[in-house]
């Protein structure tokens, strides 16, 4: 709890009022925090009452209802889904037809683990670190080191990037056995380097299901790492055919209709760890649905548009990702979606617990 003289700041407390009266938090509620952190209860209620009467609270509190509306029917899909056997484990299909992934996954915004896609890529008998080293030890590649001293380190991308040969990282992430310090990530590119496009003859496009001219800049991209790597809970802005080239990764999906309950705190990220989800910080986390599930060699995953997950390498890993789907409209877009806190949701739930 904050001392009298820091609750005492008057724009502090009116921001803190504002903010949390616009998301719909019950006056009563504030004005016990308020009480709680010394303010005197004639000042409280003054306080209370004239940021309620500000202009700008009292048209934020005019889309309450709109709001509440949209809670109320994503809480109606949860319902719906936790009834289904979907919400039993993520589904798993072996010579999945491309027509039939569009309609029953793809378009519908369902995940699924496509088993054998990748029985014809010469990288699954290639690639490993040896190869790397062998292939490409001299040629520089850009990574993400220190990744370890930041809670979300892809939220400080540019300060975490490191250039060194291959031979050195692949001597590093093989040297820590298990760590998420260190990781080449998508944003670093490397298939987009002239000296690696020949990784690109070992990777088949799945025919049917995405473009075939993988040469097309950022339709394709690489992730290699050590055991330990640690993608925290995100949602992305577009639909991703994820596929596991070497090693194993562990996958926590929770459903795009679970929004509300996944504590959006910044970019696309949450701040949920699934792995210790803190349910006296987190409560409404505890009735989201989480599918639990590892993806190996050879397995490809769809992970739809808006849908949260959580990545973790068991083992050292090499990945691909393809955002450009053999569709018309390569791929659909949450073009909207916020790269700050989240103005709404169940942001309301934290606030009410904090004080001014």
């Amino acid at each position: 709890m904050k001392d009298e003289r820091q609750a005492s700041s008057t724009p502090r407390v009116r921001e803190w009022l504002a903010e949390n009266l616009a998301l719909g938090v019950p006056r009563e509620a504030l004005l016990s925090s308020l009480l709680q952190v010394g303010v005197d209860l004639e000042r409280a209620r003054a306080e209370l009452e004239a940021a309620a009467a500000h202009p700008a609270v009292r048209m934020a509190s005019r889309h309450l209802p709109r709001r509440a509306r949209l809670k109320s029917l994503l809480e109606a899909y949860s319902a719906l889904y936790r009834q289904s056997r979907e919400a039993r484990g993520i589904e798993r299909r072996a010579r999945l037809a491309p027509a039939e992934f569009f309609e029953r996954y793809y378009f519908q915004n369902r995940p699924v683990v496509i088993e054998g896609l990748l029985a014809d890529w010469p990288a699954l008998r290639r690639w490993s670190p040896g190869f790397f080293t062998d292939r490409f030890g001299d040629a520089r590649v850009e990574v993400m080191a220190g990744r370890d001293a930041e809670p979300q380190p892809d939220l400080h991308a540019e300060r975490l990037r490191t250039s060194l040969s291959m031979r050195e990282y692949v001597a590093r992430l093989q040297l820590a056995r298990e760590t998420n310090d260190i990781y080449m990530v998508a944003r670093n590119s490397l298939l987009k380097r002239e000296a690696f496009r020949p990784l690109l003859e070992d990777i088949r496009p799945p025919q049917g299901f995405v473009r075939p001219d993988i040469h097309v800049p950022d339709s394709v991209h690489l992730w290699f790492g050590p055991a330990g790597t640690w993608a925290a809970l995100h949602h992305d802005h577009l639909s991703v055919l994820f596929c596991q080239v070497l090693g194993r990764k562990r996958f926590r999906l929770v459903p795009s209709f679970e929004l509300l309950r996944a504590y959006n705190h910044q970019g696309l990220y949450s701040a949920v760890d699934p792995r210790t989800p803190e349910p006296t910080r987190f409560p409404e986390f505890e009735r989201a649905t989480v599918l639990d599930f590892v993806v190996g060699p050879g397995d490809a995953l769809l992970i739809p548009v808006g849908w949260w997950h959580a990545v973790q390498a068991l083992d050292v890993s090499i990945s691909v990702t393809f955002v450009s789907f053999d569709l018309p409209e390569r791929n659909t877009y949450w073009r909207d979606c916020w790269i700050g806190p989240d103005p709404d949701g169940e942001g309301a739930a934290m606030r009410k617990v904090e004080t001014p």
